[in-house]
This record gives C-alpha cells, sequence and structure tokens, in this order.
C-alpha cells in the first residue's frame, strides 16, 4: 500500500485495492469480473502490478494505470470512476507533482467536472486560478479558454435538472388528469407545472443546440409538446425516442 502516494495511478491502485477487499475480492477474482466486463487483459498479473505500483531504479511507477484501465476498474467495482482518483473524505491534497498537485479532492473533482476553474494551491496554503497565459506571453488565457469550453458542462447539468422535474410533473399532471379529470381545478394546476418544466427542458435543449452540441431524444408526448407550443428553436432537431425491437 502507498501510505504516500505520489501520483493518481498510486492513488487510484490504492482504492482499487481497498474497494476490491471491501467487497471480499481476491486480484484473481477481480480479473475475472474484468473479464467479464470486456477487459481480459487485466490479468492478476496486471492488476498485482498495478496495485503493488512496483518501481524501477528510478523511483518511477513500472506499470501506470490508464483512463480506459481506470473506468474498467471503477465499472468492475461499481464505483464512481473519480472516487478511484479523487477519494473525498480520505484525504486533504491531490498527488501530483505537475502545478494543479495539492489541491483538495474536493476542488479538483468540481474542476475536473467543469464546475471550478483550474487553479493551484499556493505556498500561503491558499487556492489561486490560474490566470497565466498557455503556451507563453502571447497565449490565449488560461481562465478564458476554460470560461469558454466549460460552458457546455453547464448546460448539461442544467439539462438533468430539467428533465428530473420535468418527469416528476409529467407524472403528477398524469395522476391528478385520471383521478379528477380533465377540467378540474388540480389537473390544470397540474399542466400549468408540467408545461413550465416542458419549458425549461426546452431552454436546455435550445442552449445544447447553440453550442453545436447533440440534443437526447424524448418521449413522443414531450417533443410533440415543445414543438406545439413552439418551444424551440430548431424542432426538427429534437428526435422522438423510439426504443430498438428486441430481436433476441
Amino acid at each position: 500500500m502507498h501510505s504516500d502516494p505520489q501520483n493518481l495511478s498510486d492513488l487510484a491502485a490504492d482504492q482499487i485495492r481497498k474497494h476490491r477487499t471491501r467487497l471480499g475480492l481476491n486480484r484473481e477474482q477481480l480479473a475475472e469480473e474484468c473479464a467479464r466486463v470486456g477487459a481480459p487483459e487485466l490479468t492478476y498479473a496486471a492488476i498485482t502490478n498495478i496495485e503493488t505500483g512496483r518501481r524501477d531504479k528510478d523511483g518511477k511507477r513500472r506499470r501506470e494505470i490508464t483512463i480506459d484501465e481506470l473506468l474498467t476498474f471503477a465499472y468492475a467495482l461499481g464505483v464512481p470512476p473519480l472516487l478511484l482518483m479523487l477519494p473525498l473524505g480520505d484525504m486533504d491534497a491531490t498527488p501530483s507533482p505537475a502545478r494543479w498537485g495539492g489541491l483538495h479532492p474536493y476542488y479538483a473533482w468540481r474542476w475536473i467536472t467543469g464546475e471550478e476553474p483550474p487553479a493551484f494551491l499556493h505556498t500561503d496554503g491558499r487556492i489561486y486560478v490560474d490566470s497565466e497565459k498557455i503556451g507563453g506571453a502571447e497565449g490565449h488565457s488560461r481562465i478564458g479558454v476554460w470560461r469558454e469550453v466549460a460552458a457546455p458542462t453547464e448546460v448539461y447539468r442544467e439539462l438533468q435538472t430539467a428533465q428530473a422535474l420535468l418527469k416528476k410533473a409529467s407524472g403528477h399532471h398524469h395522476f391528478t388528469q385520471a383521478r379528477h379529470g380533465d377540467d378540474a381545478e388540480q389537473t390544470l394546476t397540474a399542466r400549468r407545472a408540467y408545461l413550465d418544466c416542458l419549458q425549461e427542458l426546452a431552454k436546455a435543449l435550445n442552449s445544447m443546440m447553440q453550442y453545436g452540441l447533440r440534443v437526447p431524444s424524448y418521449s413522443a408526448k414531450w417533443v410533440n409538446d415543445m414543438r406545439e407550443f413552439e418551444m424551440l428553436d430548431h424542432p426538427e432537431a429534437v428526435e422522438i425516442f423510439e426504443p430498438k425491437e428486441n430481436t433476441d
């Protein structure tokens, strides 16, 4: 075990071992599970090398963990991938020799998910946003680039919130309609709430289209209602979800 992990591969190796042990699996059983989920190359020997973190003569790991492997281990162990590299509550600083090393795992988590800009831990113990230029004095502002490219992540968060609220409002409208009838005050109130939530979803979809992002497909009712009330900037871009037929 790496009592003092030097980088994210060390840290992820510790977390893989921790979650494997929590599930009562040995390395051979984890290798079998990795094979079941489509990664037979993560053998007992590979997992042993990853977990032990054997060093070469220069003190570097002989076996780093790739992004594909990190996601596979997370899938096999039933763990959110970020928890393997940023174990919230287990430590106060993210290990890395790079400039961002030393950030609190929670800040690093929010940076990775696009909620916080790139930053570094100063010698005074404070976190500062990195405002330097990329590539030198004539380059692009690091924070400026972040603001531009991270914008879609905020749109996706808005989309997730809108979808959850609309699903709840749609279910409530259906329930009140079935129980009280179309013209009852309870049903009309529920329908207004449904349409308000539908408008919020349409706003998120319109923002996605503005950024050139692919938009999801939805049920015929949601799509047709958004089209009927002219909520979408490009109605044809939002398709109706049609489940694939099971040919088995």
